[in-house]
């Protein structure tokens, strides 16, 4: 232990010893004085003896007392700070935005540490850059158009079609497999259609060859119309449609129509040669060879190209050569027919086998153009004229293939003088450095890869033109090289758009990663860096192995991966994570790579991309989460369509691609002329299912086939609006039986109902007034849904209630004030401020309106359990709700904070608690906010309050009695489950959490939250109240509070769990140390101290000896 710190704890035991025995010393002196009744103090009140129902208020301090609370409670039941109150703040900025983050449970959420802090720091900056792509999308549409596989999205402009994944894969498999079915055509029409001009007879009635040229035309003309299918499907449909019109149809056309005239016999014999037209289609052949070239380029195999080039060229040679003497052979048979000379007939060919006619006549066609003399002469003017044709053309083209072939050598040589010669002075080097043999292997084996590969360093150089091009140039050419190899990730395809201004960032934040065969990229049990993508050479990926991993699943995964084919361990740029498999190189390789902090160090100067890549994070980890018993061996390695459904889950891709969304699929271009009239369902008798069918035949959004809400995968939410329509038949009928249905203890009485029927004011409002609100209920929840919210601007997504804000007045009313906060407790008098406000402004019938609507949501919250009744609306609830309906019909004659105040008052006193100082107040409110609905709860919230020491009570005052409005308080969200589920867990208790809760606030006020505008300010704290359910113990939960972050922004603050924090929960980090244990073990001493006297001396004599040592104590030991 630190010696500074061992003498700073040995004084303040020092010290206690003192304050002990000086506090001791005057007690003795002090019960000489005063006679200390044998009861304790707890017992007795200055109010005399009370009834049984009040005896749940012993304990506190009453307006008698001789001790004065910080609070004084007046006569309106208003609490006053005697002290000075905090900073007030202008009343013309307590209208400020309040951000309304949900509280959903979302695992993978947890996990992405310093992305949540940077989302809620740029959420608002991100909204504007939002709303301004929001209105430019109609306005200038995007000048880049990227083609759809590359996104993975679906295009909604008007010439794009969208492409199935299903049709995607089908295409990439049929079109190397049609190109070879056209090479083979063209190889077989290139030999058989001069054979078949020579000799006529091979095609005779029935032959094969005559079945076969029936058939071709089929494949020719699917060929046309699959041409087309590409054009359609294409990204620019028009100019692939106009360009195919204007250049390869009039091609395939033609030939087309004459295999169909030859087909029909419609030419006669003597216009037979017209068939060798049908040579033309050898085009198509260096087409599609180009096509096959450039797939086995793309996969490394640069000496098969080499080698296909030479073969094209003999093969060239070759197929000229042979159509030369078939035509010679046709040109004599021809003059043979006509009776005059040839040279068939003066050299007696005719007479020889057709083999050896074919061979005299390919000889001869070779021999004209070469030295070597042959005794064959043209016996006609058309022989001879075809020998000089063949002289002229054949010389030049031989000379040609035969350069190309000698080019294509001598480059092949060059290349490999050149390795070898790299390869001899590494050699070289090694031998002189004397480097062990194994280590010189293993180099030059590296060396053979390298150079071997088709991105050798010898083969792609940098041009020497880039030394006099401008860097902003060779900066963009960069950006647009590395663009294309991202292209493949459906993400980063999209950060990549200009509108963004984000694609020079993203470009540099990657590095290249350079792999020689067999080296290790990333290994099991080994803390993941970030993202690799490959974009050259073969990757092996090998699972960790694993008995739960089935076989079949294991057959299924391919082991190797090429080129832009993949990417591996995105998870570890949003997340902490340990590889679980090993991926080597198995060739040479090259991937791009990104860690998570160089992601982050490229993002943080762009709010918009900050939220796209944290909304894209939160659905990329839940859609693990949801698998990941089945692929947590193989992380690494996510599906495809991961990806590009968390893509489709982000504002940014429906911003620059409208349509992205499950949404855009059905929205309606044209306003629907249906009428929804709801008359029937509230004036005449119908059962159970005829009044759930009546609701759905008119909200046709609540339809299970294509209701709006299914279709969002949103069926909880439809369920809860149904019920919340049915509370409103309910109620509007009188139908008290309806509503306790399916509740079976604690029915809510007649009484209450009709008490709720009465401060609802439902009889009197007209039809048009309830029809109204049905259509409100009925569509409420759609707005939850985030597809849905990207349909309205950007500005008013972050409020469910504000993206129906043209509504009607009543939503106004419902987005400023929050009933389900206020009933239990949550929100503070600055939210009844707000009320009144909108109440001034939009009148009081639409109050009474807003209150029936907030009523039955809340009966309709457990519609996803049964529909039969509302499971709520017991009488517990019930009372409370007439109570908070009671108090809010008041808030035009009476002040906000004596409206709050009176509510809160009469909750306490429904659970025999009267309210006579601040103390039994600060208790009420905890009754509220802990969902306290009886009587015994009372007894474990009194215990807890007097075991707080006098400080921590002082500060819980502060917590839950400042008003928000005229004194500037904090407000914190999601603190009801927090002080519910710290009481649930039997390991921390309401005591423990109220504890806990001291920290928190002080934490906030040396954070200077209070500092923000408004004079309330929001704290969220969702993901320490998630936490409070599960956590072992305080200390556990003070460590997991220390790696937290508190997060100040425009709406507020949230207090964000780490990594490090789920680790100290989880126990993956644990941080002992004995300095604290020692610490914590003073301040219980310290509190049992005070405990001991207060049961000796009594409170009004020792309060002044017990705040002196209690302070000076708290000083010491919370250095």
């Amino acid at each position: 232990m630190d010696p500074h710190l061992s003498l700073r704890l040995q004084q303040l035991q020092e010290n206690l010893a003192i304050s002990a025995k000086a506090i001791a010393e005057t007690t003795e002196h002090l019960a000489l004085l005063v006679p200390i009744p044998d009861q304790s103090i707890s017992e007795t009140s200055s109010t005399g003896a009370q009834s049984p129902k009040s005896t749940v208020t012993h304990g506190f301090s009453t307006s008698g007392e001789l001790e004065k609370e910080k609070f004084e409670l007046q006569q309106n039941g208003v609490p006053y700070l005697r002290t000075t109150a905090p900073k007030r703040h202008s009343l013309f900025s307590a209208r400020s935005s309040i951000s309304t983050l949900t509280a959903d449970e979302n695992p993978g959420a947890r996990l992405l540490d310093d992305w949540s802090e940077n989302f809620v720091l740029c959420e608002q900056e991100a909204i504007e850059a939002y709303t301004y792509l929001y209105r430019m999308r109609d306005v200038n549409p995007s000048p880049q158009r990227r083609r759809p596989s590359a996104l993975g999205l679906q295009m909604s402009c008007s010439d794009m079609l969208p492409v199935p994944e299903n049709l995607q894969d089908s295409l990439k498999l049929w079109r190397p497999v049609w190109d070879f079915l056209t090479i083979v055509l063209v190889v077989v029409d290139a030999l058989v259609l001069p054979l078949l001009l020579a000799w006529p007879e091979l095609s005779y009635s029935g032959s094969f060859w005559s079945g076969y040229y029936e058939v071709t035309p089929v494949f020719w003309m699917v060929d046309i119309v699959l041409n087309f299918s590409r054009a359609i499907l294409s990204e620019n449909r028009k100019a692939a449609l106009l360009g195919y019109l204007c250049t390869w149809f009039l091609f395939d056309g033609f030939l087309v129509t004459l295999d169909l005239v030859l087909l029909l016999q419609l030419v006669p014999e003597s216009v037979k040669a017209l068939t060798m037209a049908r040579l033309l289609r050898t085009a198509k052949f260096r087409h599609a060879i180009t096509a096959v070239e450039s797939r086995l380029a793309a996969n490394g195999y640069i000496k098969v190209v080499n080698f296909s080039t030479i073969l094209q060229c003999v093969t060239f040679i070759f197929g000229v050569n042979h159509t030369l003497a078939c035509v010679t052979f046709y040109v004599g048979r021809t003059r043979q027919q006509q009776q005059d000379s040839n040279w068939l007939d003066a050299y007696n060919i005719m007479d020889r086998p057709m083999s050896f006619q074919y061979m005299i006549s390919f000889n001869w066609v070779i021999a004209e153009y070469t030295p070597a003399p042959y005794p064959f002469t043209a016996q006609n003017e058309l022989e001879q004229a075809l020998m000089l044709a063949i002289i002229l053309t054949c010389l030049p083209m031989l000379g040609a293939q035969i350069g190309i072939i000698s080019g294509t050598l001598n480059l092949m040589n060059e290349k490999a003088k050149e390795r070898d010669h790299v390869k001899r002075d590494l050699q070289r080097w090694l031998r002189k450095t004397r480097v062990r043999k194994s280590l010189h292997q293993r180099v030059v084996a590296a060396l053979d890869d390298v150079l071997g590969s088709q991105e050798s360093p010898l083969d792609v150089k940098d041009p020497l033109a880039l030394n006099f091009l401008p860097s902003s140039l060779i900066e963009e050419l960069q950006v647009v090289s590395t663009g294309e190899k991202l292209s493949i990730h459906p993400f980063f395809s999209m950060l990549m758009d200009e509108r963004l201004d984000f694609r020079g960032r993203l470009a540099s934040a990657f590095v290249m990663q350079v792999a020689v065969q067999g080296e290790l990229i990333f290994t099991a049990d080994r803390k993941a860096e970030g993202i690799f993508i490959a974009i050259h050479g073969g990757f092996q990926f090998i699972p960790s192995k694993n008995e739960s991993m089935s076989l079949k699943a294991t057959s299924r995964r391919k082991s190797t991966y090429w080129n832009n084919e993949c990417w591996f361990a995105e998870l570890a740029l949003y997340t902490t994570r340990t590889h679980s498999s090993t991926l080597s190189s198995a060739t040479y390789a090259k991937a791009l790579t990104l860690t998570a902090q160089g992601f982050l160090q490229a993002v943080k100067e762009h709010p918009a991309i900050v939220v796209a890549a944290h909304e894209y994070a939160s659905c990329l980890l839940r859609l693990h989460q949801k698998r990941a018993h089945f692929v947590e061996n193989t992380w690494e390695l996510p599906p495809l369509s991961w990806s590009l459904e968390s893509v489709a889950g982000t504002q940014l891709a429906e911003l620059l691609d409208p349509g992205t969304s499950h949404l855009h699929a059905f929205k309606l271009e044209e306003i629907p002329s249906h009428r929804v009239n709801l008359q029937k369902l509230m004036k005449e008798d119908l059962t159970h299912e005829e009044q759930v069918d009546e609701i759905k035949e008119h909200i046709h959004e609540l339809r299970e086939e294509d209701g709006v809400y299914y279709e969002l995968n949103c069926q909880e939410d439809a369920k809860h609006a149904t019920l919340s329509m049915l509370c409103l038949t309910w109620l509007v009928r009188g139908q008290h039986s309806s509503m306790v249905a399916c509740q079976d203890s604690g029915r809510l009485t007649s009484a209450s109902w009709q008490a709720i029927q009465e401060l609802t004011q439902v009889g009197e409002m007209t039809f048009e007034e309830l029809n109204g609100l049905m259509v409100l209920l009925g569509i409420r929840g759609i707005c939850k849904s985030v597809d849905f919210a990207k349909l309205c601007p950007p500005s008013e997504r972050k409020k469910p209630e504000q993206s129906y804000l043209h509504l009607t007045a009543v939503v106004r009313m419902l987005a400023e004030f929050n009933f389900a906060q206020f009933l239990q407790g949550e929100n503070n008098p600055h939210a009844i401020w707000l009320l009144a406000c909108s109440l001034e402004r939009e009148g009081e019938r639409v109050l009474k309106m807003c209150l029936l609507a907030q009523v039955c949501i809340l009966c309709g919250v457990t519609g996803s359990s049964t529909l039969t009744g509302s499971l709520f609306l017991n009488e517990l609830n019930g009372r409370c709700l007439v109570k908070a309906l009671s108090c809010l019909k008041q808030v035009q004659d009476l002040e906000p904070h004596v409206v709050y105040w009176r509510y809160i008052t009469s909750r306490a006193e429904a659970l025999n608690l009267f309210v006579h100082t601040a103390s039994h107040l600060v208790l009420a409110r905890l009754a509220c906010l802990t969902r306290c609905v009886e009587p015994q709860g009372i007894v474990e919230l009194q215990k807890a309050w007097l075991d707080l020491t006098g400080r921590e009570r002082e500060v819980l005052m502060d917590v839950f009695l400042l008003d928000g409005h005229a004194h500037k308080a904090l407000m914190f969200a999601y603190l009801p489950l927090f002080l519910t589920n710290a009481r649930a867990n039997h390991d921390v208790g309401l005591l423990a959490g109220l504890k806990f809760l001291v920290e928190i606030y002080e934490k906030l006020l040396r954070h200077k939250c209070l500092m923000l505008s408004g004079p309330t300010v929001r704290v969220d704290m969702s993901s320490l109240a998630m936490v409070m359910k599960d956590v072992e113990d305080v200390p556990t939960l003070r460590k997991c509070f220390d790696f937290a972050k508190i997060v100040r922004h425009e709406n507020g603050v949230t207090v964000l769990l780490t990594s490090a924090s789920y680790q100290v929960l989880t126990g993956q980090l644990v941080q002992h140390t004995r300095s604290t244990d020692m610490l914590e073990q003073l301040a219980q001493q310290q509190t049992r101290l005070e405990s001991a006297i207060l049961a000796k001396v009594p409170r009004a004599r020792t309060s002044v000896f017990v705040s002196e040592c209690q302070s000076d104590m708290f000083e010491s030991i919370h250095v």
